[in-house]
């Protein structure tokens, strides 16, 4: 890996016994990966059944400013995510959207923003 770069890794445990369209937050602590040799990390894991799904975003988006210099925010998406659970597939150009919406024109990007959604669709027999 090239001096001054690194890579950061998010595994997750979701925890299915929350209320119906409720939006959790995911966390995990630790440094980068190969910042530092023999470094331990911690590890979740998740089992999603069917319907269900999870979003991986980069801190792009919850630290994305408006002109007024408020922060996007972690319970603004969990707001977002809350209550209109029916966008499902749209989700990344949904969230993309409001992102616009808070951050209005001629806004400049300050860090990249990755969106990934993992649904679990039922399985055929």
């Amino acid at each position: 890996m090239p001096p001054n770069m690194f890579v950061t890794c998010f595994n997750a445990i979701l925890d299915n016994r929350h209320d119906e369209h409720a939006a959790s937050e995911l966390s995990a602590r630790g440094m980068p990966l190969g910042l530092m040799p023999q470094m331990s990390y911690e590890e979740n894991e998740t089992v999603l059944v069917a319907g269900e799904s999870v979003l991986f975003y980069t801190d792009g988006l919850i630290e994305a400013h408006n002109s007024q210099g408020e922060m996007f925010g972690t319970p603004r998406l969990q707001d977002l995510m809350s209550e209109r659970p029916e966008i499902g597939r749209d989700l990344s150009t949904t969230l993309m959207e409001e992102l616009r919406r808070f951050t209005g024109e001629g806004w400049e990007q300050e860090d990249d923003i990755t969106l990934l959604t993992l649904e679990c669709s039922a399985t055929q027999t």
